[in-house]
């Protein structure tokens, strides 16, 4: 997609946040979420926010992103609120690495910030890919309730893949599949 579209598209997508956000779609609204999406737009791209020049808006696949962190969100905030409303404590925390498949800030931060967003999951660090040792960048996940490792890492994968799904490149999108292999398809990581 060429830097012509994606420049509008990206307005029009931060617009329609704004829209959404306040739950309010007069034409006083719509004008104040496009001034606020070109003002972010002036001010994120000075800041040496390069991705957005290198990210894609899927539509289909940015609802597809939606609606898993929407059912993650609803799942987890009940499996909390049953722990709030029941006694005793059956809390299995732990911090769990996972090894991310694209090296890219800003679909890291994406993924890093819609886990934090998930009732009883926090991201507590991200640590920098390291090209000199072929180390991939590696979330570090705090969850209150595992049931077991591997579903929890899954569970992230699984983000990290609709995310490049909805927001990644096409080159992005090839990266991801060549690093999870045959698993691809169903957010469970290949490497063990």
């Amino acid at each position: 997609m060429s830097s012509s579209i994606r420049l509008p598209l990206l307005i029009i997508w931060l617009t329609l946040v704004w829209l959404l956000l306040w739950g309010d779609f007069s034409l006083a609204n719509l004008l104040a979420g496009v001034l606020v999406a070109l003002l972010v737009m002036a001010i994120a791209s000075p800041a040496g926010v390069g991705w957005m020049q290198r990210t894609s808006i899927h539509p289909i696949s940015a609802l597809a992103f939606l609606v898993y962190f929407l059912f993650q969100l609803v799942k987890s905030n009940l499996i909390v609120a049953w722990e709030i409303i029941t006694p005793g404590s059956r809390l299995n925390r732990a911090i769990i690495a996972v090894p991310m498949h694209v090296a890219t800030d800003g679909l890291i931060t994406l993924v890093g910030n819609a886990v934090t967003l998930t009732p009883g999951t926090l991201t507590v660090d991200v640590r920098d890919a390291d090209p000199a040792t072929g180390t991939p960048p590696v979330l570090y996940v705090h969850v209150l309730q595992v049931g077991d490792v591997h579903s929890a890492r899954a569970s992230v994968l699984k983000l990290e893949r609709l995310a490049v799904k909805a927001f990644g490149t096409r080159d992005q999108m090839k990266a991801l599949a060549a690093a999870m292999g045959p698993d691809a398809g169903t957010g469970e990581e290949s490497r063990s």
